[in-house]
Protein backbone atom coordinates (compact mmCIF):
# COMPACT_ATOMS: atom_id res chain seq x y z
CA UNK A 1 0.00 0.00 0.00
CA UNK A 2 2.70 2.44 0.64
CA UNK A 3 4.79 1.51 -2.46
CA UNK A 4 1.43 2.38 -4.27
CA UNK A 5 1.04 5.76 -2.22
CA UNK A 6 4.02 7.20 -3.23
CA UNK A 7 5.14 5.88 -6.78
CA UNK A 8 6.19 9.07 -9.01
CA UNK A 9 4.58 9.79 -11.92
CA UNK A 10 5.35 12.22 -13.88
CA UNK A 11 2.05 11.98 -16.45
CA UNK A 12 -0.08 13.31 -13.25
CA UNK A 13 1.99 16.96 -13.38
CA UNK A 14 0.54 16.86 -16.43
CA UNK A 15 -2.63 16.31 -16.18
CA UNK A 16 -5.54 18.34 -17.61
CA UNK A 17 -7.89 18.22 -14.66
CA UNK A 18 -7.96 18.72 -11.21
CA UNK A 19 -7.12 15.37 -8.79
CA UNK A 20 -9.74 16.88 -6.78
CA UNK A 21 -12.99 14.33 -7.42
CA UNK A 22 -15.71 12.36 -5.89
CA UNK A 23 -16.45 8.74 -7.50
CA UNK A 24 -19.24 6.68 -5.73
CA UNK A 25 -19.73 3.39 -7.65
CA UNK A 26 -22.69 0.20 -6.89
CA UNK A 27 -21.91 -3.63 -7.76
CA UNK A 28 -23.67 -7.10 -7.94
CA UNK A 29 -22.00 -10.55 -8.66
CA UNK A 30 -21.60 -13.85 -7.06
CA UNK A 31 -18.92 -14.56 -3.89
CA UNK A 32 -17.20 -17.93 -3.70
CA UNK A 33 -15.89 -19.37 -0.88
CA UNK A 34 -12.26 -20.62 -0.36
CA UNK A 35 -9.95 -22.01 1.81
CA UNK A 36 -11.60 -23.90 5.34
CA UNK A 37 -15.00 -22.31 4.71
CA UNK A 38 -15.27 -23.66 1.41
CA UNK A 39 -16.25 -27.11 2.93
CA UNK A 40 -18.86 -25.78 4.87
CA UNK A 41 -20.85 -22.84 2.54
CA UNK A 42 -21.64 -22.52 -0.79
CA UNK A 43 -21.54 -19.70 -3.26
CA UNK A 44 -24.13 -16.52 -2.88
CA UNK A 45 -24.73 -13.45 -4.32
CA UNK A 46 -22.10 -10.82 -3.34
CA UNK A 47 -23.58 -6.49 -3.26
CA UNK A 48 -20.66 -3.83 -2.87
CA UNK A 49 -21.15 0.11 -2.59
CA UNK A 50 -18.03 2.41 -2.41
CA UNK A 51 -16.58 5.69 -2.04
CA UNK A 52 -13.31 7.09 -3.47
CA UNK A 53 -11.85 10.55 -3.16
CA UNK A 54 -9.10 11.35 -5.51
CA UNK A 55 -6.14 12.92 -3.81
CA UNK A 56 -4.01 12.84 -7.11
CA UNK A 57 -4.93 11.70 -11.06
CA UNK A 58 -4.01 7.72 -10.41
CA UNK A 59 -4.27 7.35 -6.21
CA UNK A 60 -7.96 7.79 -4.34
CA UNK A 61 -8.88 7.28 -0.98
CA UNK A 62 -11.51 4.50 -0.33
CA UNK A 63 -14.05 3.34 1.77
CA UNK A 64 -15.84 0.45 0.64
CA UNK A 65 -19.06 -1.81 1.96
CA UNK A 66 -20.09 -5.14 0.84
CA UNK A 67 -22.35 -7.98 1.83
CA UNK A 68 -21.80 -11.29 1.03
CA UNK A 69 -24.74 -14.41 1.45
CA UNK A 70 -23.31 -17.93 1.45
CA UNK A 71 -25.39 -21.03 1.86
CA UNK A 72 -24.73 -23.83 3.54
CA UNK A 73 -24.12 -27.52 1.93
CA UNK A 74 -25.85 -29.07 4.73
CA UNK A 75 -28.99 -30.48 4.92
CA UNK A 76 -30.49 -27.47 7.12
CA UNK A 77 -29.81 -24.48 4.76
CA UNK A 78 -29.57 -21.13 7.40
CA UNK A 79 -28.75 -17.58 5.62
CA UNK A 80 -25.01 -17.07 6.27
CA UNK A 81 -24.34 -13.35 5.61
CA UNK A 82 -21.23 -11.78 5.94
CA UNK A 83 -20.66 -7.87 5.86
CA UNK A 84 -17.65 -6.25 5.33
CA UNK A 85 -16.89 -2.30 5.99
CA UNK A 86 -12.90 -1.61 4.90
CA UNK A 87 -10.86 1.77 4.52
CA UNK A 88 -7.64 2.14 2.22
CA UNK A 89 -6.55 3.23 -1.24
CA UNK A 90 -7.33 3.06 -4.75
CA UNK A 91 -4.55 3.15 -8.06
CA UNK A 92 -5.18 3.40 -11.38
CA UNK A 93 -2.74 1.83 -13.44
CA UNK A 94 -3.76 3.44 -16.32
CA UNK A 95 -4.91 7.04 -16.88
CA UNK A 96 -8.45 7.19 -15.24
CA UNK A 97 -8.92 10.11 -18.40
CA UNK A 98 -8.75 7.61 -20.73
CA UNK A 99 -11.85 5.53 -22.88
CA UNK A 100 -11.02 2.29 -20.41
CA UNK A 101 -10.32 2.24 -17.14
CA UNK A 102 -7.39 -0.87 -14.92
CA UNK A 103 -7.34 -0.03 -10.78
CA UNK A 104 -6.63 -2.05 -7.98
CA UNK A 105 -7.40 -1.55 -4.22
CA UNK A 106 -6.45 -2.41 -0.51
CA UNK A 107 -8.23 -2.04 2.27
CA UNK A 108 -8.43 -3.13 5.94
CA UNK A 109 -11.24 -3.36 8.38
CA UNK A 110 -14.45 -5.17 9.88
CA UNK A 111 -16.22 -7.96 8.89
CA UNK A 112 -19.41 -9.15 10.77
CA UNK A 113 -20.61 -12.58 10.66
CA UNK A 114 -24.69 -13.30 11.07
CA UNK A 115 -26.53 -16.65 10.60
CA UNK A 116 -30.55 -17.36 11.42
CA UNK A 117 -30.64 -19.69 14.28
CA UNK A 118 -30.38 -23.55 13.35
CA UNK A 119 -30.83 -26.84 15.29
CA UNK A 120 -28.28 -28.48 15.98
CA UNK A 121 -29.49 -32.05 16.51
CA UNK A 122 -28.20 -34.73 19.04
CA UNK A 123 -25.52 -31.88 20.33
CA UNK A 124 -24.68 -32.48 22.62
CA UNK A 125 -26.26 -35.54 23.97
CA UNK A 126 -28.09 -37.66 22.18
CA UNK A 127 -31.77 -36.97 22.17
CA UNK A 128 -30.89 -33.43 23.06
CA UNK A 129 -31.79 -30.28 20.72
CA UNK A 130 -29.15 -27.27 21.06
CA UNK A 131 -30.05 -24.09 18.81
CA UNK A 132 -26.85 -22.57 16.72
CA UNK A 133 -26.09 -19.58 15.80
CA UNK A 134 -23.19 -18.19 14.24
CA UNK A 135 -22.09 -14.00 14.88
CA UNK A 136 -19.38 -11.80 15.47
CA UNK A 137 -16.62 -9.26 14.37
CA UNK A 138 -13.34 -9.73 13.17
CA UNK A 139 -10.28 -8.31 11.37
CA UNK A 140 -10.58 -7.98 8.03
CA UNK A 141 -8.64 -7.44 5.04
CA UNK A 142 -9.87 -6.81 0.75
CA UNK A 143 -7.71 -6.25 -2.02
CA UNK A 144 -9.52 -5.86 -5.79
CA UNK A 145 -8.86 -5.01 -9.36
CA UNK A 146 -11.26 -3.40 -11.94
CA UNK A 147 -11.48 -3.09 -15.64
CA UNK A 148 -14.27 -0.54 -17.08
CA UNK A 149 -14.89 1.27 -19.71
CA UNK A 150 -15.95 5.54 -19.62
CA UNK A 151 -18.51 7.34 -21.29
CA UNK A 152 -19.95 10.94 -21.04
CA UNK A 153 -17.25 12.86 -20.15
CA UNK A 154 -17.60 15.83 -17.92
CA UNK A 155 -18.07 19.61 -20.37
CA UNK A 156 -15.23 21.33 -18.38
CA UNK A 157 -12.96 18.82 -17.26
CA UNK A 158 -12.78 16.29 -19.54
CA UNK A 159 -13.54 13.47 -16.19
CA UNK A 160 -15.40 10.63 -17.33
CA UNK A 161 -18.77 10.75 -15.72
CA UNK A 162 -19.75 7.06 -15.76
CA UNK A 163 -18.08 3.82 -15.75
CA UNK A 164 -19.13 0.36 -16.68
CA UNK A 165 -16.74 -2.38 -14.77
CA UNK A 166 -16.26 -5.69 -13.93
CA UNK A 167 -14.26 -6.49 -10.64
CA UNK A 168 -12.56 -9.62 -9.01
CA UNK A 169 -11.63 -9.30 -4.93
CA UNK A 170 -9.73 -11.63 -2.28
CA UNK A 171 -11.21 -10.83 1.39
CA UNK A 172 -9.69 -12.13 4.40
CA UNK A 173 -11.39 -12.75 7.60
CA UNK A 174 -9.49 -13.75 10.59
CA UNK A 175 -12.49 -15.81 12.68
CA UNK A 176 -12.43 -17.94 15.31
CA UNK A 177 -12.51 -21.37 15.09
CA UNK A 178 -14.39 -21.76 18.87
CA UNK A 179 -16.93 -19.25 18.22
CA UNK A 180 -18.01 -20.52 14.49
CA UNK A 181 -17.58 -24.87 14.78
CA UNK A 182 -21.67 -24.96 14.75
CA UNK A 183 -21.80 -23.93 11.49
CA UNK A 184 -19.17 -26.59 10.94
CA UNK A 185 -20.89 -29.00 12.78
CA UNK A 186 -23.65 -28.83 10.02
CA UNK A 187 -21.72 -30.20 7.49
CA UNK A 188 -19.61 -32.84 10.02
CA UNK A 189 -16.52 -30.73 9.77
CA UNK A 190 -14.56 -28.54 12.22
CA UNK A 191 -14.71 -24.39 12.83
CA UNK A 192 -12.95 -22.36 10.54
CA UNK A 193 -9.84 -20.23 12.12
CA UNK A 194 -10.54 -17.62 8.82
CA UNK A 195 -13.03 -17.14 6.13
CA UNK A 196 -11.85 -16.43 2.57
CA UNK A 197 -13.78 -15.24 -0.40
CA UNK A 198 -13.40 -14.73 -4.22
CA UNK A 199 -16.60 -12.48 -5.47
CA UNK A 200 -17.03 -11.34 -9.03
CA UNK A 201 -19.08 -8.73 -9.69
CA UNK A 202 -20.27 -5.84 -12.11
CA UNK A 203 -21.19 -2.60 -11.75
CA UNK A 204 -21.93 1.61 -12.42
CA UNK A 205 -19.47 4.04 -11.40
CA UNK A 206 -20.05 7.82 -10.96
CA UNK A 207 -17.67 10.38 -11.14
CA UNK A 208 -18.46 14.02 -9.57
CA UNK A 209 -15.51 16.61 -10.58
Amino acid sequence: MAAFAFLPIRAEAQSPYSPMFWSFEGGVGLAIPMGEIADAAESGPSFSGAASYFLRPRMALRVEGALDMLGTKGAIDPNFQILHVTGGIEYHLADPMGSTTLAVDFGLGVSTLDSDAFLLQNHPRPGLHTVGLVNGSYFSGNAGIKAGLNFARHAETGVPMVTLFAQADVRYVMTDEEETHVYGELNHVHGFSSIMEIPFSVGLRVNFP
